[in-house]
């Protein structure tokens, strides 16, 4: 029994050993990781300041772009009112010159067919004057009615 108790004695030392190797490996280990651990994290300390300016940077870059795209809006809506503002501007002059031609072609054609029609009144009755003197005989004078008619080009 007492060999069996040594024997019992020594399988547990062994054990113990065992645990107590295993433990020192584990605090070993954990120890090297804690000491990488560290040093991750003293580089995360040191980019962190660089990538706060750069975030700083790109936040300030971002609200940059947005003010220049709210102006370039305001500036498009602007552009467009002062074509559609210049383009009703032609089309209403463009009306008034139309008119003005119209008008001019009107007062042109009636100052150039006064005149003639003057004329021609004048010759008709000059015509029928020597008809009447050397024929003798009165004749009834049918006087056609000319329909002059005045057209506008369509401008």
């Amino acid at each position: 029994m007492q060999t069996l108790s040594i024997v019992a004695v020594v399988v547990i030392a062994l054990a113990v050993i065992t645990q107590a190797g295993a433990l020192l490996a584990m605090y070993l280990l954990s120890r090297r990781v804690t000491e990488k651990v560290e040093g991750l994290i003293d580089e995360s300390q040191k980019l962190m300041t660089p990538l706060e300016s750069i975030t700083r940077n790109l936040q300030a870059v971002s609200n940059d772009l947005a003010q220049t795209g709210e102006l370039a809006r305001e500036q498009i809506l602007h552009i467009q009112g002062i074509i559609t503002e210049a383009g009703t501007d032609i089309r209403t002059q463009l009306f008034e010159v139309r008119e003005r031609v119209l008008n001019t072609v009107d007062e042109a054609r009636e100052t150039v067919m006064r005149p003639i029609r003057q004329y021609s009144a004048i010759a008709t009755a000059i015509a029928e004057a020597i008809r009447t003197f050397f024929s003798g005989k009165k004749e009834e004078v049918v006087i056609q009615e000319v329909e002059i008619r005045e057209e506008h080009p369509a401008a």
